[in-house]
């Protein structure tokens, strides 16, 4: 335990790793050496959002350690599969059949929970993929007169709404300005056409979800306004909900309880469930989701498949888009493609779930003059040359703006300049919907929170030159004009994490209220009545997802700690009209060649499927 006790003090562990072990220990006083070690970094790798080790990366994972920890860990640690099967027992390492702390499968280290939780979100997807009953004929008519003839061929927006409308379970993935939610809402019409056809007494109950109120409410608001410019009957619009909700609103989730209140034992009450975001949805919560789900129901998630993966352990949405070379739909499912679409048949090795799983491949809002797609695109495909050409191209709506001796006071300036409006707007006292509005328009996104680029500092200094130029009148933290998110979940008022409020004089006695726009309606409270919150001049680029932004400044760390392709990625897609990258051309390089990987089982699960039960792990 030494050796563990050195790898917390520098840092390489946190506290809750050495406890693990140290409660294997006591638990299992006769455990070899080997093991504890390995419980260590099986928790550790865990915190930084891993599902598990594989066993050929523990060398790799200790390799920059220093010599002092790294040596006695490379005695340690097992270094193949061999190895590693030799420490199986009966009461600290098992194969998942039995309850142990860690489990070996095939060639990764779990968790048992975790494991348990891939397990079942695998058996439960596979369970729903390649099951539906369609009619070709009726649903090539639904498509004709939802879908315009499209110079696009194949039209990758009517080839999702066939797959999710043939298929239990969908995942449609696409970028910003894809039509994610057009599509899923036409999808919808198909869907309750269908089944009003069938049967006209027959209202089927579906549901929007997302991760965080604030993707809900988008969700909401885009569903809305598809729904309507549907030409279909008002029997099948009214069908179709505009009300979304966050995922743990829909499983019943209660303060200070680990269980939802939705389950196996007390399924949700749907027939089909849209879930937006996927992305951001962690292994756990998806797990969950899952389990909550009637056993004939349908679900569809959404998602972008390249952006940053859930802050939580796992990378779901790429897993399930991990489509390997050669992996095509089953025959049946082409067929009904190239029936219904004229998608030609491919030759390759079928795959059950990829009759499940549908790429947008067109941005609608990023045209071939945009240097916004240019970029996104660029990072998205680790291209250097092509990052630096887009800068080149001389486009109007990216700019590269260079870091000046590390100095944040630069990016206040720039700041101050794109918060122009807004400053305005509460200077004029303008109505809170107006003050909105203007704020809404420019953002700061940061890879961090802490450090001299993270948006705590940001926040922070940008604070202090407004009070230093008069701009703002601080009592406390308080002043008019503070923007301020919402950090914890509160039900009880409507406001969940990512809610962005504005505080505003109230016009009756002057005192400060803060005001939000929930879904089209501009709510008030006072101070003293929000959750947990906090200043949001500057945001997370994870906080922005689900967001967009009229003008995005993208401020890069110049270390390069925290950047990454798909937080690249992200952020740069958050911006409809501009995007400012803030830093090197070098460092912009650097993190479109970094892309984030997540160890994990689940696509292998997944993807190989089609063969033995065996391959998805054993039934709990």
């Amino acid at each position: 335990m030494q050796l563990l006790d050195e790898l917390l003090e520098l840092r390489l562990i946190r506290p809750v790793d050495l406890h693990f072990s140290r409660w294997l220990k006591q638990q299992h006083p006769s455990v070899n050496q080997s093991l504890l070690a390995l419980a260590a970094i099986v928790s550790r790798h865990l915190g930084d959002g891993h599902i598990c080790v594989r066993i050929d990366s523990l060398m790799g994972l200790v390799a920059y350690w220093p010599m002092s920890v790294r040596e006695p860990l490379r005695a340690l640690l097992p270094s193949d599969t061999a190895s590693m099967s030799a420490l199986v027992d009966e009461t600290v390492l098992g194969t998942g059949a039995e309850l142990t702390p860690l489990v070996l499968n095939q060639d990764r280290v779990y968790l048992y929970q975790y494991f348990q939780y891939e397990c079942q979100v695998a058996r439960k997807l596979l369970s729903l993929a390649g099951e539906g009953d369609v009619n070709p004929e009726q649903l090539t008519v639904h498509l004709q007169a939802l879908f315009a003839q499209s110079n696009e061929q194949p039209d990758w927006q009517k080839v999702a709404a066939t797959t999710a409308v043939a298929q239990r379970v969908s995942v449609i993935s696409g970028g910003p300005g894809t039509g994610k939610t057009t599509t899923v809402t036409r999808m919808l019409a198909i869907y309750l056409q269908s089944m009003l056809e069938h049967n006209p007494d027959v209202h089927p109950v579906i549901r929007l979800a997302a991760p965080t109120g604030k993707a809900a409410a988008r969700l909401s608001e885009s569903i809305a306004q598809a729904k309507h410019q549907l030409s279909v009957p008002e029997s099948v619009t009214s069908l179709i909900p505009d009300v979304g909700v966050t995922l743990h609103r829909l499983l019943g989730a209660r303060p200070n309880v680990h269980h939802y209140q939705y389950n196996a034992d007390n399924p949700l009450h749907l027939d089909l469930l849209v879930v937006d975001e996927a992305s951001m949805i962690d292994l756990p919560l998806m797990a969950s989701l899952l389990e909550a789900l009637p056993e004939q129901a349908r679900l569809v998630l959404i998602g972008d498949k390249e952006q940053l993966a859930s802050v939580e352990a796992g990378s779901v949405m790429g897993d399930l888009c991990a489509r390997p070379a050669g992996c095509v739909k089953t025959p049946a499912m082409q067929q009904l493609l190239l029936q219904t679409c004229g998608v030609p048949v491919e030759q390759g090795m079928p795959s059950t779930f990829a009759d499940a799983v549908s790429l947008l491949q067109r941005s609608y809002r990023f045209s071939a003059n945009s240097g916004i797609g240019a970029l996104a695109r660029a990072v998205n495909s680790g291209d250097r040359r092509a990052v630096r050409q887009a800068f080149a191209q001389g486009y109007d709506d990216i700019h590269l703006l260079p870091m000046q001796d590390d100095h944040v006071k630069p990016l206040l300036q720039h700041m101050q300049q794109g918060y122009t409006d807004y400053l305005k707007a509460v200077s004029e006292q303008q109505a809170p919907a107006s003050v909105l509005l203007a704020f809404n328009r420019f953002k700061v996104l940061c890879g961090l929170r802490r450090g001299p680029w993270g948006v705590e500092a940001i926040n922070q200094a940008f604070e202090l030159q407004l009070e230093a130029l008069q701009r703002i009148s601080k009592k406390g933290r308080w002043y008019a004009g503070r923007p301020v998110m919402i950090t914890r979940n509160e039900p009880a008022l409507n406001l969940f994490n990512g809610d962005i409020g504005v505080a505003l004089p109230d016009e009756a006695t002057g005192r400060l209220k803060v005001w939000f726009d929930l879904g089209g309606e501009l709510v008030r409270f006072s101070t003293s009545r929000l959750p947990s919150h906090e200043t949001v001049f500057a945001m997370t680029v994870h906080k922005s997802q689900g967001s967009e932004f009229d003008q995005v400044t993208l401020v890069l760390t110049p270390t390069s700690q925290g950047n990454s392709r798909e937080l690249v990625y992200t952020g740069i897609t958050r911006a409809k009209k501009q995007c400012n990258v803030w830093g090197s051309i070098e460092t912009l390089e650097k993190a479109a060649c970094s892309p984030t990987i997540r160890m994990s089982g689940l696509a292998a699960r997944l993807w190989n499927g089609s063969g033995p039960t065996a391959s998805i792990g054993p039934t709990p």
